[in-house]
């Protein structure tokens, strides 16, 4: 008989998919968009900032939206948003270009709390750890994704094309989806417990273990997003690697990402809780991000990427198991609410650390500069979460 969890782990992997490629539309073809608008390329820093930012608004209300319309619709509905934000980009007008990511952003921040809420009431306890992982690697196929298919399609249909090309398999998965409900889509909701608030990060706040998770998500997402935005040009620009080899040792990155999210989500059991693995996870993403920023200068293309390998491995491999922790700690009927809480802090993350990563760059001159503090803030993350690590595993 097929596992009803696997079977909406599977399709809300294609939605995490076409998310993700949708997020990387413009950034992949920002030297079309720039030649073809005017716009400059430092536009991406603003365009960035709208996407993570209206997601940050969005996650602190999302709860609602779910309660009422269940999390399968309300998945529909963030693809429904992609699409709408994809079409206002493919107008190439100014003001389409700047709706384009409010809209990306609130249907990437109301996919996950929803996802969430499905595949808890649908994986049994000891599998949900890796059921999570297994949905989040979608994230790495939609990063290849628009790695390999816009470029492809810059020549035969040009970025407004390939944005509308992506805007309309939005629309039929979204369709699609609809028709699978019935083997997706959970039962009715429990009841809420009494006495809790509609979430938001009120009850993140006071609950010790969530807390530590949003802090700790805060600083791992922000030395994600710096991976991603900043390693090719690093490569690049201070160590003379060419455009396609730093290409090839982001994918190796990448790849490692994929691969952690799968092995990290089986690696949870009665003998190795979520928590402590986090802890692993993080101390190995300072190691590694502060080895790329001291090796790349003399390391051989092979150790080099390797590092990128344990980099990616670590940066990007720790998804899944985070968001499976938040589901377990979040009372019954509640785990929308309480991933759209924590939530927060992660987009937070995402809209600060390349900020931050940027301003000491510049200061120091080097891009080495910014995957140290990184490391640094990581390793903090890493210990934060050291505190509730520590816990006994609770049963699975």
């Amino acid at each position: 008989m097929t596992n009803p969890a696997l079977v909406a782990a599977a399709a809300l992997n294609v939605v995490m998919a076409l998310s993700m490629a949708t997020v990387l539309a413009v950034p992949v073809m920002a030297p079309a968009i720039s030649a073809a608008t005017g716009l400059p390329a430092s536009a991406l820093g603003a365009y960035s900032f709208l996407m993570w930012s209206a997601a940050t608004l969005v996650s602190a209300v999302v709860g609602g939206p779910i309660a009422r319309l269940g999390p399968l619709r309300v998945v529909v509905v963030s693809l429904l948003l992609c699409a709408a934000g994809l079409a206002a980009g493919a107008t190439g007008s100014t003001a389409g270009l700047i709706v384009a990511p409010a809209l990306i952003g609130a249907g990437c921040a109301i996919e996950t709390p929803a996802s969430s809420e499905i595949l808890a009431r649908l994986a049994a306890p000891a599998q949900r750890t890796f059921i999570f992982s297994l949905k989040q690697t979608g994230v790495q196929i939609g990063g290849v994704l628009a790695g390999v298919a816009f470029p492809a399609a810059l020549a035969g249909l040009g970025w407004r094309g390939a944005m509308a090309a992506l805007a309309a398999l939005l629309v039929a998965y979204a369709l699609a989806l609809e028709t699978l409900g019935r083997r997706i889509a959970p039962h009715a909701p429990p009841p809420r417990p009494p006495g809790l608030s509609p979430g938001r990060l009120a009850f993140v706040l006071r609950n010790r273990v969530l807390r530590d998770l949003a802090t700790a998500s805060f600083v791992f997402h922000a030395m994600q997003a710096c991976m991603n935005v900043f390693l090719v040009a690093y490569l690049v620009g201070e160590h003379g690697y060419s455009l396609a080899a730093a290409g090839v040792l982001l994918a190796a990155a990448q790849f490692g990402g994929f691969l952690g999210r799968l092995g990290f989500g089986l690696a949870v059991g009665p003998r190795l809780g979520a928590l402590r693995l986090l802890v692993g996870i993080g101390f190995g993403m300072s190691a590694a991000a502060a080895a790329v920023a001291l090796a790349a200068g003399f390391a051989p293309p092979l150790a080099l990427g390797l590092l990128c390998f344990l980099f990616g491995l670590t940066a990007a491999g720790w998804n899944g198991v985070f968001l499976a922790e938040v589901a377990r700690e979040a009372p019954p009927g509640e785990i929308a609410r309480v991933t759209g809480g924590v939530m927060i802090s992660a987009y937070a993350g995402l809209i600060l650390g390349p900020v931050a990563f940027s301003a000491v760059a510049a200061a120091a001159a080097t891009l080495a500069a910014g995957y140290l503090l990184l490391a640094g803030a990581t390793l903090g993350g890493a210990l934060v979460l050291r505190r509730a690590g520590h816990d006994p595993p609770r049963a699975l």
